[in-house]
């Protein structure tokens, strides 16, 4: 049995999620429930749970503070909250999960099968939990050195952003290009989710199939000098000398982010 603690300040909100949990996660126990980060602290120590459902926003801090204040007892978290576009962000760099209000039954049973998995697989390796250092290292970190979680074949590869210097589409897959690495990791996310998750730290769709890091691009030309036929914009040599293609209707946006320090 998994043992939980619901923290959210919303009186309703908790009742909602317990008795979700009660009625359709046998393998769920809540064990309490808290209304701010104060209160889920004295919680969490008594209690010791498995499994926290967090919310992000409480009167006296968020939940960013709580995980700080409890960092040595590394339980797995899924967050549960109304939309919010900074700590989405921050949980998809870690590979946690989050569920939105109104919660969803489906994406509640889906959350609670992949956290059980992963206490499994933390029992069986006797390993910390590696998504919640890199939620508290990212938050304690300038934007240069944060993180984001790979989910690949074998589990989580955790990279830093700067590191990756450009990303392509492979179906609902994308295939990710490291500095310094000779191969490539092949993550379960699309192009387009790592479009949202990386806009904000100097990347650029140049080709619907190409998602590159400006900060590792060496050359830009006006003529395709790549393999694919399509990138009637141009050209980009990369650090790692990939040459990428340049849509057509990507192009005036590029030529306009290089008059600007990037």
């Amino acid at each position: 049995m998994i043992r939980s603690v619901i923290v959210d300040d919303e009186d309703k909100s908790r009742k909602l999620l317990r008795n979700l949990i009660n009625e359709y996660c046998d393998q769920i126990e809540v064990v309490d429930m808290a209304d701010s980060v104060e209160t889920a602290v004295a919680s969490i120590k008594k209690h010791k749970p498995d499994l926290l459902f967090l919310d992000i926003e409480m009167p006296d801090g968020n939940g960013f503070d709580l995980l700080e204040k409890i960092n040595n007892m590394q339980p797995e978290v899924i967050f549960t909250t109304a939309y919010d576009q900074y700590a989405i962000q921050a949980i998809h760099f870690s590979a946690l999960d989050y569920l939105l209000k109104p919660i969803n039954l489906e994406e509640l049973k889906t959350a609670v099968n992949k956290v059980e998995a992963k206490i499994r697989e933390r029992v069986e390796k006797q390993s910390i939990n590696q998504s919640l250092q890199v939620l508290l290292e990212n938050h304690k970190s300038q934007i240069s050195n944060r993180k984001i979680g790979l989910p690949t074949q074998n589990g989580i590869n955790f990279v830093l952003i700067k590191d990756i210097i450009m990303c392509k589409a492979e179906g609902n897959y994308s295939i990710i290009y490291l500095e310094g690495k000779q191969h490539q990791e092949i993550v379960s996310k699309t192009l387009k989710e790592f479009e949202d998750m990386l806009r904000d730290f100097n990347f650029f769709r140049v080709h619907r199939s190409y998602l590159i890091n400006l900060n590792h691009i060496v050359e830009y030309s006006r003529t395709n000098q790549s393999a694919d036929y399509d990138g009637d914009g141009g050209s980009v040599v990369m650090k790692n000398n990939y040459h990428i293609p340049v849509s057509r209707d990507k192009r005036k946006y590029l030529l306009d982010r290089f008059s600007r320090p990037f």
